[in-house]
């Protein structure tokens, strides 16, 4: 979830502009593992327990995970847009 985040965070500031960058960087990069599809796929397809997809239901997840493990998981605001907007990465 950390490097998921991280790359979120680089969309934010402009360091990447597609999600293919992101996938192939994280995958390449950072070791992020390959079933995913990459950081930023496995977000927009991130599945929770009751079913929801997408960048909202990794929101909730990231936000779970802030609550018992620190800030260090809580999604940026910039994120929590996004998701709230049924946006995506670019492509």
């Amino acid at each position: 979830f950390i490097e998921a985040l991280e790359t979120a965070k680089c969309f934010e500031e402009g360091v990447i502009e597609s999600a293919a960058a992101a996938n192939i960087g994280s995958i390449m990069g950072i070791g992020f593992p390959p079933m995913t599809g990459g950081a930023a796929q496995y977000m927009q397809g991130y599945e929770n327990t009751a079913g929801q997809v997408g960048l909202g239901a990794f929101v909730a997840r990231a936000d779970e995970l802030a609550e018992a493990y620190g800030d260090r998981f809580r999604p940026t605001p910039w994120l929590r847009d996004l998701a709230a907007s049924n946006g995506s990465f670019p492509a």
